[in-house]
């Protein structure tokens, strides 16, 4: 993909140290906003990029400011390359929040079924992404939701048919390309067919690779065909083609299936090597010494727990620290190292040098986009009682169903996730407030219409919600329950608002509205659909 530069690659880095060699290979991250807290890593060991989250920039101010003092820092040298900056922005999950134009998600995008849409979306996402000086988005997610109480991938994913899944992702990347930006395909070969969380765990997967040539795969196939620069892998056991190692660490799954079988010719990156999946069964050095082998060519030790732990920096610094030792004493050979640098700049070359950045961009045109989409994505799947749209004479309660305490880990300490302070509850009732009369209309928090169950009414408005969370679950027990209750008393004047998947069944005499994500444009868009606006 990107040989016509490998050859003024292996020019620029004939004069590197092996300590430079192995530190562009490396995706780094630090706590905080100051890029100071990166200069050991860039200055010495030329950092090959780094992943950034809200925790380092809330804004695109901040933003701005935290990428053009990095890249002073790396421009210090005369022989520089980019680093790699990546961030997750790809929808149910998203940085510079709530700033940015996060979209829908990549569920309600496939909801709406409209590729063009999708690749405007992500066009978007480019555009906003470059303006803030970062030049890598780390997504689309390629995963097809095939367990769909999947804690981690769920709105992430574009759906649950595979072939479907596979258009939307060629659109996104389509659509990133327009807006100028590099993407990276994850995670690789497919996070959808598990219910465990690799931040906490390995899952395995028990599939022929027929099988998941037809239904995992054909995503990231998809991805390759529109030239996708990079692939993420996934920390999951596919024992049927590696019985050993987790897909990061198995050179049959990276180079069998992933070079040769799939034809990829991009760069290869791990997930988060600080990750629970490997960080708990590996020792760290033997894991990175194995990974590369296997066809890694850039390493993440990005983001578990890093703005907890006060020696993080100094175990990144080790880890590179501990790969120089490796190539010296030879378990990894230098000659494969050196390939892989090749291969790290030339993409740099090809792709990241001549990148604009910090340009300005329309808001207003991208917010028309996203709630294009929002509202495409909007089903009504089930009303019996024909509820909808709301009629004039009816009184409306609109009901929370998550107590307050359950929202508490919306904002992910790491700055990683949804990172979406205000519950999309919030913003459904707000919209349902604009386009009705105050005095047929009455808004229940959850300790409120727990205490209403007694109450008669006309309609009744659920909310649930769900939000995908990296290494810890969004609690929906109570908000089950409360559902449940409702059914049983209102039957079909119970309307069922989804701000979330549509996987799990409603009642039966319920009515169900689905807007399959829990962003702020997903819930106004909900209650636009309900208000027939």
């Amino acid at each position: 993909m990107f040989e016509s530069f490998r050859s003024q690659a292996a020019q620029k880095i004939s004069g590197w140290s092996l300590e430079e060699k192995v530190g562009q290979l490396f995706i780094l991250a630090f706590p905080g906003k100051d890029a100071e807290a990166a200069r050991p890593l860039i200055e010495r060991y030329n950092l090959g990029g780094c992943y950034l989250s809200q925790d380092n920039a809330a804004t695109f101010a901040e933003a701005r400011q935290l990428t053009q003092a990095m890249a002073a820092i790396v421009n210090q040298r005369v022989d520089s390359v980019p680093m790699l900056l990546g961030v997750d922005q790809e929808g149910a999950w998203s940085v510079l929040t709530p700033e940015s134009t996060t979209g829908p998600g990549n569920l309600a995008l496939g909801s709406a079924d409209n590729p063009a849409l999708s690749a405007q979306m992500y066009s978007v996402f480019g555009i906003e992404m470059r303006s803030a000086g970062f030049n890598c988005v780390l997504g689309p997610c390629a995963d097809v939701n095939l367990k769909p109480n999947s804690p981690i991938i769920d709105t992430r994913a574009f759906g649950e048919v595979p072939a479907q899944v596979a258009v939307q992702v060629g659109a996104a990347v389509h659509g990133a390309h327009d807006g100028g930006i590099v993407v990276c395909a994850k995670h690789f070969p497919g996070h959808g067919d598990t219910t465990g969380d690799t931040h906490r765990e390995i899952p395995v997967v028990d599939k022929s690779l027929a099988t998941l040539l037809v239904e995992d795969l054909a995503p990231f196939k998809a991805a390759i065909d529109a030239r996708v620069e990079l692939m993420m892998t996934s920390h999951i056991c596919y024992p049927q083609i590696d019985p050993v190692y987790p897909a990061t660490l198995s050179r049959a799954i990276l180079q069998d299936v992933l070079r040769e079988k799939l034809g990829f010719k991009g760069i290869v990156i791990s997930d988060s090597m600080n990750m629970g999946a490997i960080r708990r069964n590996f020792p760290p050095v033997e894991a990175a010494i194995i990974a590369f082998k296997a066809g890694i060519d850039m390493m993440m030790l990005s983001e578990e727990h890093y703005d907890h732990n006060d020696n993080y920096l100094e175990n990144q610094l080790a880890m590179i620290g501990a790969i120089v030792s490796a190539v010296e004493d030879g378990r990894m050979p230098e000659a494969e190292l050196n390939q892989i640098v090749e291969r790290v700049v030339a993409f740099k070359l090809a792709r990241l040098v001549a990148m604009p950045l910090f340009s300005e961009f329309n808001l207003e045109a991208n917010r028309k986009v996203e709630q294009a989409a929002a509202k495409s994505a909007v089903q009504i799947l089930a009303d019996p009682a024909r509820n909808l749209p709301i009629q004039a004479d009816k009184h409306v309660f609109v009901l929370q169903t998550t107590p307050l305490a359950d929202y508490a880990n919306l904002v992910n300490p790491r700055g990683i996730g949804p990172n979406q302070a205000t519950p999309a509850f919030d913003y459904f009732a707000a919209e349902i407030s604009a386009g009705m009369a105050s005095d047929r209309l009455s808004i229940l928090d959850y300790s409120e219409a727990k205490a209403w169950l007694a109450a008669p009414s006309q309609l009744i408005l659920a909310v649930i919600e769900n939000y995908p969370l990296p290494g810890e679950d969004f609690k929906q027990a109570a908000s089950k329950a409360l559902v449940a209750e409702l059914a049983a008393k209102f039957g079909a004047q119970l309307v069922v608002i989804g701000l979330r998947n549509a996987y799990e069944a409603v009642p039966e005499l319920a009515g169900h509205v689905c807007a399959y994500g829990s962003r702020e444009c997903s819930a106004r868009a909900a209650a636009q659909v309900c208000l027939s606006i």
